[in-house]
């Protein structure tokens, strides 16, 4: 699999914070070339080094400006405050990457943070309009408009707990079944008491983004279907549900008896630090085809996992979107940018992979296989590989100890997950948006303390959801149900 380089690409804008010092042009700019052609902001998530997003942002703009005539300028470590803060500001934003288990789209629609993409999806990127099918584009559509670009990732996730295969092994832990929450506290004990300096459970940045449950949260999770799983279509309070109660409620005693580090919510690194550096065995998981090799150069460690929650696939697991921010100077350049990261395979692998040579090389060239570059591990990269996060990984090089039919296994793997009955279904927040706003003011407040085991649920909970009931919880889940009544009777 050879990367070619594509004759002619229609393209778009990823977007948000522009670099300090940059002379960006405002209005539309076509001109090839030019002095003060327009810089296209990337804004993306986990971890990257100024340095060497600078590398790729030079690399890639030479692809850009030869096709479509811009720069693009590479931003990482991005987290959903400094997102909300750069959507907020009026700063200079052009696309950026919406975290689907922080952000709803619809939230973003309604408040005029995104903009609707059909002109231009239809004027400067058809070739990413055709290739996403319609029921993927139904998942990003918001009163008749797409606001996103749903990424070709895994459309599917099951659920379970992620950790490093040599530690299991020598507990004998049977990781070879699904497990239950007992299942992993006796693990963990054995673990405990075979490494008195490592932690079983860690965080990932001050919380816990993926527990174990099987819910299909309708967009924004206040308000969600508890077990997708089943054929159920009634919305309830999460945070009201047995699943919560028992996931929090074992986090809380592993916290106690120190299984989980102490102090999590308060945490700023992601669980593969504490993993590479040995301090950590584990952490709670998406799972999906290919998942345990692509953990494994994450962390630096061989990974397997555990699996509790079988693989459902729901909207929010498709709607996972680039965005065009209403920020943006000229929204045109940015779909340019964005068609071109979908489409264009040099260009996406820039984005997932790094600079060849600096980031990686080639294991074997004739095979599109590739490796890290010599000296560079997955602790010392300074750009690390997550290519879920980008727009389309499925046209990019596929890593040494993955399999060699990665993309071809993911896309079977999408198609033979369990549908959720609300897969499909975009909330619109509009009619009660000041509770929308009021109830995650309140879920800021208790969630990651409870989800890291920070907060005994036995008291907290209780008050979690009073606070929840008063900012208007029942309203949001009643507004929610109508519509996906409404919506069920469409389908």
């Amino acid at each position: 699999m050879k990367l070619q380089l594509a004759a002619v690409c229609l393209t778009a804008a990823l977007s948000v914070l522009a670099v300090s010092g940059c002379k960006n042009r405002v209005g539309s700019v076509d001109s090839k070339g030019s002095a003060d052609e327009y810089v296209v902001t990337i804004y993306a998530p986990y971890n990257g080094t100024t340095d060497d997003c600078a590398k790729i942002s030079a690399e890639a703009s030479k692809i850009t400006e030869k096709l479509i005539g811009c720069k693009v300028d590479l931003v990482r470590n991005v987290s959903v405050n400094q997102l909300n803060l750069a959507l907020a500001s009026g700063e200079k934003l052009d696309l950026f990457y919406a975290f689907p288990w922080e952000v709803s789209l619809s939230s973003m629609a309604v408040s005029n943070q995104i903009i609707p993409m059909d002109d231009l999806l239809a004027k400067y990127a058809p070739d990413m309009l055709q290739s996403i099918s319609p029921d993927d584009w139904r998942c990003v559509i918001i009163d008749g408009k797409k606001y996103g670009v749903p990424m070709n990732k895994d459309k599917a996730q099951g659920r379970g707990f992620l950790m490093v295969k040599s530690v299991a092994d020598e507990v004998g832990f049977d990781y070879s079944k699904y497990v239950t929450y007992a299942d992993l506290d006796a693990c963990f004990k054995k673990v405990k008491a075979a490494h008195k300096n490592m932690w079983t459970v860690v965080p990932n940045g001050g919380t816990m983004n993926h527990p174990a449950w099987a819910a299909d949260i309708l967009g924004d999770g206040l308000g969600v279907l508890e077990n997708c799983l089943t054929d159920s279509t009634k919305v309830v309070n999460l945070y009201d549900t047995p699943s919560f109660k028992e996931y929090c409620s074992y986090m809380y005693k592993w916290s106690k008896e120190g299984y989980m580090m102490p102090d999590a919510v308060n945490t700023t690194e992601g669980y593969d630090v504490y993993i590479n550096s040995g301090i950590g065995f584990g952490t709670f998981s998406p799972f999906k085809s290919g998942i345990e090799a692509e953990e494994t150069r994450k962390c630096g460690k061989e990974m397997v996992i555990a699996k509790m929650y079988e693989p459902h696939s729901t909207t929010s697991m498709v709607n996972a979107a680039w965005c065009i921010a209403n920020n943006s100077k000229n929204p045109g350049k940015a779909m340019q940018v964005l068609n071109l990261l979908y489409t264009n395979p040099e260009l996406a692998n820039l984005f997932v992979n790094g600079v060849e040579g600096v980031h990686w090389e080639f294991a074997d060239k004739d095979k599109g296989i590739i490796k890290y570059a010599d000296g560079i591990t997955a602790a010392t990269t300074g750009y690390s590989v997550v290519g879920w996060a980008w727009p389309n990984e499925q046209i990019t090089y596929v890593w040494e100890g993955d399999d060699p039919d990665v993309w071809k296994k993911l896309g079977e793997f999408n198609k033979s997950a369990h549908s959720s009955p609300a897969k499909g279904f975009v909330w619109n927040n509009e009619k009660v948006l000041n509770a929308v706003t009021a109830c995650n003011n309140v879920v800021a407040k208790y969630e990651a303390g409870l989800l890291t085991g920070c907060l005994d649920p036995e008291k907290t909970i209780p008050q979690f959801n009073k606070e929840l009931k008063a900012a208007g919880i029942d309203a949001v889940i009643s507004e929610k149900q109508n519509q996906l009544d409404a919506w069920l009777k469409t389908r």
